[in-house]
Formats: structure tokens, sequence, C-alpha cells
């Protein structure tokens, strides 16, 4: 079966791949904007949150580790449990458990409770989220776009139109 003899697709398909199309775009655009909203949680945590004592109680592992405790503010005014730790350092599932981590920034305005250490990069994710969430749908439409032309050309020049000048 040659290329031009292919039998379009059927409603039924064209709106199952258009669904899937635009499902992946939304659940790509959804992670990219958690990123960016993390990302600016760490920068207000650490511009405006109150300073602390991090006391890890447990790991999460997932792709990688973070650790997740306790947070004391310095005063003792402030503590929160649950708290995920978001920092600069790479922690593995065989790591030891640290006793507490000062110099802590607290982000309690998050669905749940963060804390940042002062070498948090918070425009790593920023600009990741920015990545996905913008660049990515926009480079999916161009190539859409591209193709779909590519094959609209294709058709015009595979209908036996003579192009030769009379």
């Amino acid at each position: 079966m040659n290329r031009t003899s292919r039998k379009p697709l059927s409603t039924g398909k064209k709106i199952l791949v258009w669904t899937l199309a635009l499902f992946s775009l939304a659940v790509v655009c959804l992670g990219g904007l958690s990123l960016i909203a993390d990302g600016l949680g760490g920068r207000r945590a650490l511009s405006e949150g109150p300073v602390g004592t991090f006391t890890p109680t447990d790991r999460e592992c997932e792709d990688s580790c973070t650790w997740v405790g306790t947070f004391t503010s310095a005063d003792g005014t402030v503590t929160a449990e649950d708290v995920k730790l978001n920092d600069a350092v790479t922690v593995h599932y065989g790591d030891p458990m640290p006793t507490s981590i000062d110099d802590v920034h607290l982000d309690d305005e998050a669905t749940r409770p963060a804390a940042y250490t002062a070498d948090y990069n918070w425009r790593a994710p920023v600009i990741k989220g920015v990545v996905l969430a913008l660049v990515l749908p926009l480079l999916a439409v161009f190539f859409l776009m591209l193709v779909r032309r590519r094959r609209r050309l294709r058709m015009v020049g595979h209908q036996g139109f003579d192009r030769s000048c009379s």
C-alpha cells in the first residue's frame, strides 16, 4: 500500500486523537504551572518566611528523595509538622537522617507547608515550569501546523494537476 492510498481517519478516531493530544498538553501545562508555583513559593519563603530549624522525621522518595519533618521557628512561635524540605542537596534513599537543619525558611501559604534552605535555587523550577507550560505546547502547535501544511501540499501535488506551461 503506497502513501497516497491511505484511508482518512474516521470521525471517532479523529476525536480520540485530538482528545489525547489536548489531554497531554493539559497535563504538561499543569506540570509546568506546578513547578512555577513551587519555585515562587521558595522565593516567597526565602524573602518573607519565618526562619528556624527543620527536624527530619522521615523521607519521601519518588524520582528522588526529600526530607519530611517538623519546622520550628527561631523564636518558637511557629511550629509546623509534615513539612517537606526543598534543598539544593540531593537526598538518596540510603542517606543517614540528619538530627536538624538550621537556617530554614518556611512557606506556610502552600497547600502543604514547605521549608527551604538558604541554598535553594528557586529560579530553576520556574524556568523548567515556563518551558513545560509555554514552550513545549507552542512547539507542539508549530509542528502540528507544519505537518498539516506538508500534508496539504502533498495532497495538492498528488491530485494529477498538469503543472506544465502550455
